[in-house]
């Protein structure tokens, strides 16, 4: 009797754990159904332009892998999966106006320079609305921005800087 208790006990002890278990993983899907597992090694000096409009402001990629690195992060993120358009249309969705304030941030560009080298042309901007604005306008794929913080920089995308970029101050992002 004792054994046939104890064993009807850890039955019941295991139909529920995998009950729990399995609850777990319908919420997890209901929450996020889908996820991204590629890995993506994009190169920010390849420029193939890719236009999207991403919750109704324009948004300028380098290249495609660029564009697909950051739709993964988005799905993995239980975001909307952003999709391809033309520059004519989304240029209609560059931030129109802009306020006259803010602390700076510094947009950091990957060009290949007159020697064919790469390198990064960094300006500094009033906020991110105007750096926005600039990159949607001239059709420049921003790789990372750059908060100006007690002339500072912080990084707040979410792509990998070199760490150069990190120590900068106002002075030297104005100066590239």
């Amino acid at each position: 009797m004792y054994k046939s208790s104890l064993f009807i006990a850890l039955f019941g002890v295991l139909v529920c754990l995998s009950t729990a278990r399995l609850a777990a993983t319908r919420l997890q899907a209901a929450v996020c159904p889908r996820r991204c597992v590629l890995a993506f090694r994009c190169s920010p000096y390849y420029k193939d332009i890719v236009w999207s409009i991403v919750d109704g402001q324009c948004r300028v990629f380098q290249n495609g892998c660029l564009f697909a690195s950051e739709n993964c992060s988005r799905v993995n993120s239980c975001k909307k999966e952003m999709t391809q358009t033309t520059r004519e249309e989304c240029v209609t969705k560059c931030p129109q106006i802009c306020p006259f304030e803010g602390r700076g941030v510094c947009g950091s560009f990957p060009e290949m320079n007159a020697n064919n080298t790469p390198e990064w042309k960094s300006i500094t901007f009033l906020n991110e609305c105007v750096l926005n604005q600039y990159a949607c306008q001239s059709g420049i794929g921003m790789f990372h921005i750059i908060l100006v913080l007690s002339r500072v920089f912080k990084m707040i995308f979410p792509f990998p800087l070199i760490a150069a970029y990190v120590g900068m101050t106002e002075g030297e992002c104005a100066r590239n």
